[in-house]
């Protein structure tokens, strides 16, 4: 782990174009303490690893995993991540991988008379919903949306939304993508 963190934390700040006096200075650490994130036999507290990634803009798990070896990452089906309504009529499947920074893909089906109230996303956020399969209809903050097959709405993720499928024989498949600020 510290290997890997010393190398991305030492990648993260030259992508960010920061000298080691600048990430220390914008996380409130010293920069010995930057210094030393960077050597392979790092092992810093918690306080300082939180720190780095708010400043870095990323994810913990991004600052200690191994860096990718390729340009790309797949994520196999049984890393897939679902999430069910209490009545099983909503499930949206998390497709994109866990580490990904700044955007949620899911997969989501909804059953005829589905209704699911959608968690806001933090401020700043943007969500795409692209209809595959079916019509869906989302309240966005009030005022219904009716999207079907082919159509994409987007809408700030942090309103309050509702995903609805008003159809009681045909099912709705679409995509939630769902962009973070950055």
């Amino acid at each position: 782990m510290a290997h890997d963190l010393a190398g991305n934390v030492r990648r993260l700040r030259k992508a960010a174009s920061l000298t080691q006096a600048q990430l220390a200075e914008a996380a409130g650490l010293p920069r010995a303490t930057v210094a030393a994130c960077e050597q392979a036999d790092a092992n810093p507290g918690l306080h300082v690893l939180l720190a780095l990634a708010k400043v870095l803009g990323v994810t913990m798990d991004e600052l200690v995993r191994p860096p990718p070896t390729q340009r790309h990452y797949k994520v196999p089906r049984s890393e897939h991540r679902q999430n069910r309504s209490p009545d099983g009529r909503f499930r949206a499947t998390m497709v994109s991988p866990l580490a990904s920074r700044g955007v949620q893909i899911q997969d989501v089906d909804m059953d005829p008379g589905c209704k699911y109230i959608g968690q806001p996303h933090p401020s700043g956020s943007q969500e795409f919903f692209y209809v595959l399969e079916g019509t869906a209809t989302l309240i966005i903050d009030g005022e219904a949306v009716t999207v079907a097959a082919g159509d994409l709405v987007q809408f700030p993720g942090h309103l309050h939304h509702v995903y609805r499928n008003l159809e009681q024989r045909s099912s709705v498949h679409a995509l939630s993508v769902v962009v973070l600020a950055l």
